[in-house]
């Protein structure tokens, strides 16, 4: 049996700088075999002008805000492969994290910018990785097993979830030279990350 976690699923993340290789994920991928709950935010900033004597205030519109992404992602462990496979996945998401620092080439280097997608609403959208949890219950069985990754024994619950919260973002000159209202509500800029 193929394990889910390593074939290509609908809702995932994708590291295309190839930095988080040596977390060991297949194809730089973290899927999520089992449905995640996916959650957006999307706001716009107004200011207030404040008129004396009046009753209502006007707004006028400032700026849009980058779309802020949830995922609460069920990691269910049957086998000592899978049990693997979610241990690399959260070095993988610690990692996505980190700058380069200290000893590192290219030290002071940002972490990593992702492309998250999921059932074809979210294509190739850039984002970071602002906040990761991930509770180890008591009120759940673990499987025991001897990690190739740490080099020891390791106790996996076999039910865990992941829920990490995924900032947009995307490069000035990318917004400036390709981006219209336009296109975005035509569908045309879905491909390219724009949500």
């Amino acid at each position: 049996m193929a394990n889910p976690y390593e074939t290509k699923q609908p809702v995932r993340l994708w590291d295309p700088s190839g930095r988080l290789s040596l977390a060991g994920l297949k194809d730089n991928i973290l899927n999520f075999p089992y449905t995640p709950t996916v959650s957006s935010m999307q706001g716009a900033n107004y200011s207030e002008y404040a008129l004396t004597h009046n009753n209502f205030q006007q707004r006028a519109f400032e700026s849009g805000q980058n779309v802020e992404i949830n995922i609460t992602a069920p990691m269910v462990v049957r086998s000592e492969e899978q049990a693997e496979y979610i241990v690399k996945a959260g070095l993988w998401v610690r990692s996505a994290m980190k700058m380069n620092f200290g000893q590192d080439s290219s030290p002071g280097l940002p972490p990593p910018v992702l492309r998250f997608y999921a059932h074809g609403l979210y294509t190739a959208v850039p984002c970071m990785i602002r906040d990761f949890a991930w509770n180890l219950d008591s009120d759940i069985d673990y499987l025991e097993y001897n990690s190739k990754s740490t080099g020891g024994i390791v106790r996996i619950p076999v039910m865990n979830t992941f829920v990490l919260s995924l900032s947009t973002t995307y490069a000035p000159k990318d917004v400036r030279e390709n981006f219209s209202v336009r296109d975005y509500m035509q569908g045309k800029l879905r491909n390219d990350g724009y949500v």
